[in-house]
């Protein structure tokens, strides 16, 4: 049963395209939202019968791909054929006469070298068979002239005409003419968006029905309510907006619309493809050349067939001959007809329609619709009381002051709505617009329609603090676990005299729990609701807090001293990890201070050396003998000493930093404390 109705859905699509279905009227029109319907033409035929219908060349592709025909009598489905549009360029290429691109008068007759032609020019008509065309040169007064002349073969020998003379040219081959005259065709065919010809063929005896259907581009229906709004039951009325842009009339039709999203795409079916394929050389084996041999010291005594002529001959015999499979026709046989013959005899599996209609929303207009071609309609779909509460709902990225004017809307009409515009009267006048979304049955959802300006909200951040929650050490990773507190105070003003219920929307983000108040009175993806009771004249306070953990980690062997020092001053630390945080403190000032013990003779070393540039210039400027220059080499030498005394302590420092510092990462690396 399924099949048969999603058959029954795939071939209503047919009817919307044909221009000429006389003899399959249309009979069924199934429109998506999603931009694509389904039409179906239903209807006798006798014997072996072709129906011709036609559609636009762009509507092409999408019965190539949703085409779906069926005999309901016992029939059997021929092909659908149609003429292909081939890539023009490769059309053009396959005439004799080649204008792909657009060539000039000169160019056109060299590329008909050989064809007789008759040639017209003011001095009269020549017959001749081209020989082709070339550029000339003629001097005119000061200037050299170039134009471009046909030579023309005939009795009187080789003619030459220049190209700016001819008036007219005629093939006197009626071949040459027809392909000329194709090629035009071709490209007037090209660009013409006009029908384009499809033939179904059903093959059988007497009278049966059938059906065919498929697929076409269509515009988006659309829906629009109307809501009367009124205390605890209101009343909604819904329209489908539905375009006939098809071009055939729909003329008393079973309409039903659907709403999902269903995957739809187009295809080019229509335009051949064609694949590139490499061309291999032919294997040309260098021939034998012939040679002579000795003959045998002894002959078999009874030599039989060659085994190579056998195996020769075993090729070379015919293959059994293939049975015809039953009932085969057109020449067709072996197993590819058998084939054949079973898909006619099973007829086509359909897609389904009706309420079977999976994630969608399925509207079947219960009596039958007439749409003229290219016109529009507005469709009765719902006329149901619904049920409705009046509320405030207040958002500070809609109106930061005021709440909107909004309803709680109860789909209690039996069936799914599509989304789509709302209009709202209340109390007997035109309240407002809203939208809603797809609304499923017994589905809730809001609808805001203008702003209440008789109820004021002022929303009062009160800013947050980071609470220390914890800490501990996990192999040498310091974990700290801070709570993030946020806290807005809404401030409430009624007024009127009318009693207001506000529905409050505060933001909702990820990590964030709710405290204040303890639970929201509705929750979405990406906000808490919370109502607040607000009587006429009065004013109200809504407190809402949220809380926030947050988890950091820092590495203690890189991490500074200076940042171990401001986790040592939490309130929340535990002993153990105060004394291992003490510890690696102590030891990360013992590094320090070797750091610093290096430093300071590193300094030293720079001191002594600029020193020691300052004596070697000075030491130029004097005599050897001299006792001021005995002075600076004694002071050199100890310089020297002292240096080289300097270099083994930083050696020695060095040794004992890298020492301590292998013991703290030891340390810290096996460190595990709460």
């Amino acid at each position: 049963m399924r099949s048969r109705v999603l058959l029954s859905v795939a071939i209503m699509t047919m009817a919307a395209g044909a221009a000429n279905a006389a003899d399959l009227p249309l009979r069924h029109v199934v429109l998506f939202s999603s931009g694509v319907g389904f039409f179906q033409h239903e209807g006798m035929v006798h014997g072996d019968e072709t129906i011709p219908m036609s559609f636009r060349a762009d509507q092409i592709n999408d019965i190539l791909k949703s085409m779906v025909l069926q005999d309901h009598s016992g029939g059997t489905i021929g092909p659908v054929t149609y003429a292909p549009r081939d890539p023009l360029e490769r059309t053009l290429r396959s005439f004799a006469v080649d204008i792909a691109d657009e060539p000039p008068l000169g160019e056109l007759l060299s590329r008909l070298r050989g064809a007789e032609v008759r040639v017209r020019t003011a001095d009269g008509e020549t017959v001749g068979t081209v020989l082709g065309t070339e550029w000339q040169e003629k001097s005119v007064d000061d200037q050299v002239l170039r134009f471009q002349v046909v030579n023309l073969v005939n009795e009187a020998g080789i003619e030459q005409i220049p190209i700016w003379h001819v008036e007219s040219v005629v093939l006197t081959s009626d071949e040459l003419s027809d392909d000329l005259s194709k090629a035009l065709a071709a490209i007037a065919a090209n660009r013409d968006v006009s029908k384009r010809a499809v033939e179904l063929h059903f093959k059988g005896d007497g009278a049966r029905q059938v059906s065919v259907g498929y697929l076409l581009e269509t515009p988006v229906w659309k829906t629009s309510y109307r809501l009367v709004a009124d205390e605890g039951e209101s009343f909604l009325q819904g329209w489908a907006i539905v375009e006939n842009t098809t071009d055939e009339d729909w003329e008393s039709v079973a309409l039903a619309l659907v709403s999902g999203r269903p995957i739809s795409f187009t295809q080019d079916l229509y335009e051949p493809v064609y694949v590139d394929r490499p061309e291999v050389p032919v294997n040309v084996q260098v021939a034998a050349r012939p040679k002579s041999y000795e003959g045998a010291m002894e002959e078999a005594e009874e030599p039989g067939e060659p085994q190579l002529v056998r195996r020769r001959a075993g090729v070379m015999a015919a293959p059994a001959p293939v049975d015809e499979a039953p009932g085969a026709a057109g020449g067709y046989g072996g197993g590819m007809m058998m084939a054949g013959d079973a898909l006619a005899a099973a007829g086509v599996a359909a897609a389904a329609a009706g309420e079977e209609v999976g994630e969608m929303f399925h509207y079947a207009i219960s009596q039958p619709i007439s749409i003229n071609r290219q016109g529009s309609a507005m469709i009765p779909i719902v006329n149901e009381p619904v049920e409705t509460e009046r509320l405030s709902i207040y958002n500070p990225n809609d109106n930061s002051k005021h709440p909107l004017h909004g309803l709680r809307l109860t789909n209690s009409t039996g069936l799914a709505l599509m989304g789509g515009a709302i209009t709202v009267f209340d109390g007997g006048a035109y309240a407002g617009d809203g939208l809603i979304d797809d609304l499923g049955q017994g589905d809730e959802r809001l609808v805001s329609y203008a702003v209440d300006t008789g109820v004021e909200v002022d929303p009062e951040p009160k800013g947050g603090d980071r609470i220390q929650m914890g800490m501990k050490v996990v192999r040498g990773v310091l974990y700290t676990t801070v709570k993030e507190t946020s806290h807005v105070v809404y401030a409430l003003k009624n007024r009127t005299d009318d009693d207001r219920v506000v529905l409050i929307e505060h933001p909702r983000r990820d990590d964030w729990e709710l405290i204040e108040p303890e639970q929201a009175d509705e929750t979405t993806r990406n906000l808490y609701r919370l109502r607040v009771e607000l009587p006429a004249g009065e004013s109200a306070e809504l407190s809402v807090r949220e809380e926030h953990p947050v988890t950091e980690h820092v590495y203690l062997t890189s991490e500074s001293l200076e940042r171990i020092a401001v986790y040592m001053r939490w309130r929340q630390i535990p002993d153990a990890v105060k004394q291992a945080l003490q510890k690696i403190i102590d030891m990360k000032r013992e590094i320090a201070d070797v750091d610093r013990q290096i430093a300071e003779k590193e300094e030293r070393l720079t001191q002594i050396a600029e020193e020691q540039d300052r004596i070697r210039q000075n030491m130029e400027q004097l005599d050897h003998d001299s006792e001021l220059y005995g002075k600076y080499v004694t002071k050199l030498s100890a310089q020297e000493d002292e240096f080289e005394q300097i270099r083994t302590d930083i050696a020695k420092l060095t040794d004992q930093r890298n020492g301590l510092q292998k013991e703290l990462e030891d340390y810290i690396s096996k460190l595990t404390v709460e």
